[in-house]
């Protein structure tokens, strides 16, 4: 029987789901739509599945998977084809290379296992960003299509052969024994191995299982109306709730997925058994309007939203609000002309096993149109390879071993300068800081002066538990990192220290200041004197990728007006004060704010109209716009008057 609740309950997971990936600033959590998804899925197949061998006897896995593939394949395969045409038009051929790194994977259905083992580079910041990263949980669907039917048969077939008296035992069983293994994985990986956790099939199938035990248990009972409507609104409040309250600074799935499954559970619960949902609130029409296409608009909304930020639109919100339009627009032709057709339309009745060969060689024919796609030359190889440079512009630490990132708390700094030089200065930071180093050596000139360096990447130099989305958890290396080099400092003594980290860690003021605070008592007892300088503003798009767009269409002009982004010093400015109001309480500890010279008046430009590319990606620097501001920061550095005798 259809139930239009159930559309409406799929439009409430997808408009989570698309609002929270636009950024929406009250609906952080709004990724729990993926797993209503998943709860809605295990319901709906599994009665399917249940209902066929109640009336047989047996279930078809032919026409099952054939049914699978023509509901679910022609609408994907359309939407990689298109989007894929559309980032070889709009982006630069180093953006398509790197966004679509998933493609492949994505057309037959495995990219959650691609995401799941690819190898982290934290400046690797085009891959993150990945056209097709969606599609992770299509993979984790189609995987549990794949399997369920034979589990389920074999859980169908033993009850009905030893246990006739109480039929549903053994499928409950089953069930139960799926869900506390899936989700005992799940729990352990979300604290072990995140991405696995996240991404693979085996550690999500208890929440398909929480769907079909609703089905088992209730689908042929009806609660009584009273308890109907506090069902149906506990589990509302349970998905909601979860959508605004949860945030991607936590360890999920975990246990915090249990929040927006049960919820989900619940209001599938609600409408269970009921001849009329008519009067049920998702039965509305415009829900059951969009939960009809949520699967195409699904398909559609990140693509569109990668390319759109790619382009510059990136907090822009009546851009934002365009993109989502677009991709909901594209969604109701793709359901009415791509979807539809093979779901339901004349293509429909084509026999199963002509469907599945049909499917497995257009799938291998996209493979391998997407295999020659990627490694094809690009007719613009040379401003390929010229913007691969702009991304390598990076200060020389990085080719040595001074930056461990997440995998050690070991402080290995690197060392330049005569080990018996007069005086020490010491260059501390994360990757915005370390933007600067190229400074130094010319301000701090040698042989006069040794420079020490203590880099990690992502670690803010602030005495703060910070959640890393790279690997899914508060790491504690980050922590024991900062002490250690605080110890380190009390040894070395060094005449200066040079610290600086990135302006955009989710910090609150209290944390900003506070914690800058004890960081800078530490350093300010250990040093002579503490610079402290500001994180710089982001550009919000790929600044090399943008200038290499313009360069192809008029290689001689070099486009600066074309790559700006305005009013982009807010953040940054904020937590400058914050950091000035902890350094105002120590004599010998300053903050140095460049970020005029970076965005001036607030305009953050990915090129200068002298040439020189400004950032080497959205927010990371140039080191050789870094060394083409040198003359001016000495100025300003002896204009404060702290530094005696830095020449």
């Amino acid at each position: 029987m259809f139930r239009p609740d159930l559309q409406g309950l799929r439009a409430i997971a997808i408009i989570l789901v698309v609002l929270s990936h636009a950024e929406f600033p009250f609906l952080t959590g709004g990724f729990v739509g993926v797993d209503i998804f998943f709860v809605l899925s295990g319901f709906l197949i599994s009665g399917l599945l249940i209902r066929e061998y109640e009336r047989n006897g047996r279930i078809s896995f032919s026409r099952f998977y054939a049914r699978r593939l023509k509901r679910l394949l022609p609408a994907l395969l359309f939407v990689l084809a298109v989007m894929t045409a559309c980032a070889f038009w709009l982006l630069s051929f180093t953006e398509v290379k790197a966004q679509l790194g998933s493609a492949i994977y994505a057309s037959t259905w495995t990219s959650n296992i691609y995401f799941a083992l690819r190898e982290l580079d934290y400046f690797d910041e085009l891959a993150v960003n990945d056209l097709f990263l969606h599609t992770w949980s299509l993979g984790v669907e189609e995987q549990f299509y794949l399997v369920w039917p034979l589990l389920l048969l074999f859980a169908l077939k033993f009850h009905r052969k030893n246990l006739p008296v109480n039929k549903q035992k053994p499928t409950l069983v089953f069930l139960g024994v799926v869900i506390f293994a899936s989700l005992s994985l799940c729990l352990y990986l979300s604290t072990s191995a995140v991405q696995f956790a996240f991404y693979l099939m085996p550690s999500r199938i208890w929440q398909f299982s929480f769907g079909a035990l609703v089905y088992v248990l209730f689908t042929k009972s009806s609660i009584a109306v009273r308890q109907r409507g506090f069902v149906f609104y506990s589990g509302l409040v349970l998905v909601i709730g979860s959508g605004i309250v949860l945030h991607s600074n936590l360890r999920y799935p975990g246990v915090w997925a249990i929040l927006p499954s049960l919820g989900a559970a619940l209001i599938i619960l609600a409408g269970s058994g009921q001849t009329d949902n008519s009067t049920n609130p998702l039965a509305n029409p415009v829900l059951v309007w969009i939960g009809d296409r949520s699967y195409s608009w699904y398909l559609w909304h990140w693509p569109v939203l990668i390319i759109g930020f790619s382009l510059g639109f990136k907090n822009q919100p009546w851009q934002i609000a365009g993109l989502v339009s677009l991709s909901l627009f594209l969604a109701t032709l793709s359901y009415k002309y791509v979807e539809l057709p093979f779901w339901k339309g004349r293509y429909s009745q084509l026999k199963p096993g002509r469907s599945l060969l049909f499917a497995i060689l257009l799938m291998l024919l996209v493979v391998a149109a997407f295999f020659h796609l990627l490694r094809s030359s690009s007719e613009s190889e040379m401003l390929d390879m010229q913007s691969n440079d702009w991304r390598l512009d990076v200060p020389g630490i990085y080719s040595a071993s001074c930056d461990a990132w997440y995998r050690h708390a070991r402080v290995e700094p690197c060392l330049s300068g005569d080990d018996d030089a007069e005086r020490n200065v010491v260059v501390l930071g994360d990757s915005i800081g370390m933007q600067w180093l190229s400074i130094i050596p010319a301000i701090f000139t040698q042989p006069d002066w040794r420079t020490v360096v203590l880099t990690k990447s992502s670690c803010p130099i602030v005495d703060e538990d910070i959640f890393d989305k790279y690997i899914g958890r508060v790491f504690d290396v980050y922590r024991d990192w900062r002490n250690l080099v605080l110890e380190l400092m009390q040894k070395l003594e060094p005449d200066i220290i040079v610290l600086g980290s990135s302006a955009t860690y989710d910090f609150s003021e209290t944390q900003w200041v506070e914690g800058s605070e004890r960081i800078f008592e530490q350093l300010s007892e250990s040093a002579g004197s503490v610079l402290v300088i500001a994180g710089t503003p982001t550009l919000g798009f790929d600044g090399p990728g943008c200038i290499t767009r313009h360069l192809s269409e008029s290689p001689d002009a070099f486009p600066v007006e074309e790559c700006i982004a305005e009013d982009r010093n807010g953040p940054a400015r904020t937590v400058a004060n914050y950091l000035s109001e902890a350094a105002d309480r120590f004599p010998n500890v300053y903050v140095l704010n460049f970020n005029d010279l970076v965005c001036p008046e607030g305009t953050c430009q990915a090129g200068d109209p002298n040439r020189i590319v400004v950032f080497r990606d959205s927010q990371h620097l140039t080191d050789s716009f870094v060394r083409s501001l040198i003359p001016e920061i000495r100025q300003r550095i002896n204009k404060m008057n702290i530094l005696l005798d830095t020449q």
